[in-house]
């Protein structure tokens, strides 16, 4: 039996997310989440000719104490889709207060993230800037067992951690040799996890994404998590101070700023352009 989904597909920086609207039991998200990403929402967008989902998330009336929020169909964090909800919010719910020259401050509760998260969203300029969870861990791993010589950072969010190896072409056979290896001899309990492949001469940062609940790899136009780790790794080398950074990725440009104290990461915020359709009303 059809049903139709209420759903609004949100284009941060390419990694288009569709956020269903309509109330959905988490025993459905991924069968659900399978219909939605095989839909070319191109016809609904003014910006690109062809556009099919990378992510689905579902927007909650009642993410935990009465508080809205978002779950990720995997439940593991995302920062793209953090901060196309916060613009959700705010431009279809009214929500936020007053940040100034135009913008609202939001506060949002999402999967993947033990405590709610600030974001500032700006309508005229299209940016939803969110504070990003905090890295648990920044440690060097050996990729050799892989197939990948030498010693890369791995950086360890809660619900997803990210490898950010430069020179290695982002390829779907070296993304599946790094993940297994990664799984069976460093962490097995990952939600999710990622390579950022970076291409110094091109200035072009590759996101891999593996999701463990759904089986699924993603070659994403651009990832926000991946971003934050891509970022602390260069942070980490610098000291304390206040760190500004660009990263140009296969679908769209995010920015990155961290704030170093006392040798730790004490913040990281994520920015960047978000498109979006209406409230759309999907048969499935």
């Amino acid at each position: 039996m059809s049903k139709v989904i209420d759903l609004i597909v949100f284009d941060p920086a390419g990694n288009t997310t569709i956020m269903v609207l309509t109330p959905i039991p988490k025993s459905e998200y991924a069968e659900i989440a399978k219909k939605l990403l095989e839909i070319d929402f191109g016809p609904y967008c003014d910006w690109r000719e062809v556009m099919y989902g990378e992510q689905v998330a579902y927007a909650l009336e009642d993410f935990g104490e009465g508080e809205p929020g978002m779950n990720m169909c995997g439940l593991e964090f995302c920062g793209n889709a953090s901060r196309s909800y916060a613009y959700y919010r705010v431009l279809f719910c009214g929500d936020g207060v007053d940040a100034g020259k135009g913008k609202k401050k939001v506060t949002v509760h999402v999967s993947g993230c033990n405590h709610p998260l600030t974001a500032i969203v700006d309508e005229k300029a299209k940016d939803s800037i969110v504070e990003m969870p905090l890295p648990i861990d920044v440690k060097m791993v050996d990729t050799a067992p892989a197939g990948i010589e030498g010693e890369y950072p791995m950086v360890v969010f809660e619900g997803i951690s990210h490898i950010v190896i430069p020179g290695v072409e982002a390829d779907a056979e070296t993304f599946e040799k790094i993940k297994s290896y990664i799984y069976a001899k460093v962490d097995p309990d990952m939600d999710a996890f990622g390579v950022m492949f970076i291409n110094e001469e091109k200035d072009l940062m590759s996101p891999v994404v593996y999701v463990r609940d759904v089986d699924t790899t993603y070659f994403e136009g651009s990832c926000a998590s991946g971003t934050a780790a891509a970022a602390t790794a260069k942070a980490a080398r610098e000291a304390d101070g206040n760190y500004k950074y660009v990263f140009r990725q296969p679908d769209g440009t995010l920015n990155a700023e961290i704030t170093k104290q006392d040798g730790k990461i004490t913040e990281v915020k994520l920015g960047g352009i978000i498109e979006k359709t209406d409230i759309l009303h999907i048969e499935i």
